[in-house]
């Protein structure tokens, strides 16, 4: 089980690692080299990316891992190097599991500013100046709620410290009282509603949803103007708002394929399980070490699909690429045309 544990850490810091270059490096071509992101979107792409750095890097410290274990469910954290107080790695997971929102809220502010920009462009710019502190307001709020219920509604008690005691020790050596968690035990001994782990699921379901909504509807409504109003328009800003549309789009399919549907049988688990006679007893925290992966993939794809970036990186790395490659890039930036997000 140690090498099981070794291993989750070392793919954490090969995470970690190719988020910071891969974001350290978007961030200073943004900054320094990308002409047409200006005004309100620019500091969206640089505050998204400063929060994967953040986020990779917090994960090092809270080293968060789960467990499902029949109508129990335990959030852990397996810090075991900076010999840290039992209270700050419990509020250094409650944060980690925040970020997550914190990200998803931000996706969900570029699809409004994107849609606004669309069809009501007074109101766009109502995302800039002051309107940046809303904003970035309303992510942190989302992410202080889930955070927020996780520590309120499912502090450990005597009864889920007992039900998850012998799993815990079985499966990781480790003793429940020993590490900072959390734990989500809906059901007590006779079959009764513990309300606060109960509560705990549907603020976190209610806060999700409203992400993926606004999302969605945003979505909807975009697509539909790129498929209609910007026929009117000229071909180069018609390719702008559909390579945009799809940075978007990528920026949410790939959380909700390495997270949220993954993840999602296993938080609805301990509330159907005592219902249907089956059992569960996963190590549910290898989502967890998954998710480390969004990042960098994100930024990557970001830069793949804006054509500027593209063209940047190459005349950056040009002198250090094959010939075959640079004659294949020329061609290539040759025909991508300009495009320009504004404000």
């Amino acid at each position: 089980m140690t090498l099981a544990y070794e291993f989750s850490y070392t793919f954490t810091q090969f995470g970690f690692l190719t988020t910071t270059i891969a974001n350290t490096l978007f961030i200073y071509m943004t900054i320094l080299h990308i002409q047409k992101i200006t005004g309100t979107y620019k500091v969206m792409v640089l505050v998204f990316s400063l929060m994967g750095i953040l986020f990779s890097a917090w994960e090092l410290v809270a080293r968060p891992f789960a467990h499902n274990y029949n109508k129990g469910l335990i959030y852990f954290s397996l810090n075991d190097w900076m010999n840290a107080s039992h209270e700050f790695l419990q509020f250094a997971i409650i944060l980690y599991a925040s970020f997550y929102l914190v990200i998803l809220a931000i996706i969900a502010v570029q699809f409004v500013f994107r849609y606004f920009t669309l069809c009501k462009p007074k109101w766009a710019k109502k995302f800039g100046g002051s309107g940046v502190i809303l904003w970035i307001s309303y992510t942190l709020l989302s992410g202080a709620i889930y955070g927020g219920s996780l520590y309120y509604f499912c502090h450990p008690d005597k009864f889920s410290d007992g039900y998850m005691r012998e799993i815990i020790y079985d499966s990781y050596n480790l003793t429940i009282t020993d590490i900072p968690r959390f734990l989500m035990i809906p059901y007590g001994a006779d079959g009764s509603v513990r309300w606060n782990n109960l509560s705990f699921l549907l603020v976190g379901v209610m806060i999700l949803s409203l992400q993926y909504i606004i999302i969605v509807y945003c979505g909807v409504r975009m697509h539909s103007i790129l498929q209609k109003e910007l026929q009117l328009q000229s071909v180069v800003n018609r390719r702008l708002q559909k390579q945009f549309f799809r940075a978007l789009i990528v920026q949410t399919v790939v959380p909700t394929l390495l997270f949220v549907l993954p993840i999602a049988p296993f938080l609805i688990g301990p509330l159907i399980v005592p219902f249907i006679g089956i059992e569960m007893d996963f190590q549910t925290g290898w989502m967890y070490v998954i998710l480390c992966l969004y990042p960098p993939i994100d930024t990557i794809a970001f830069m793949l699909i804006v054509q500027e970036y593209k063209k940047v990186a190459f005349n950056m790395f040009r002198p250090v690429l094959p010939k075959k490659i640079k004659v294949a890039s020329e061609i290539s930036t040759s025909t991508a045309g300009n495009f320009n997000f504004t404000k």
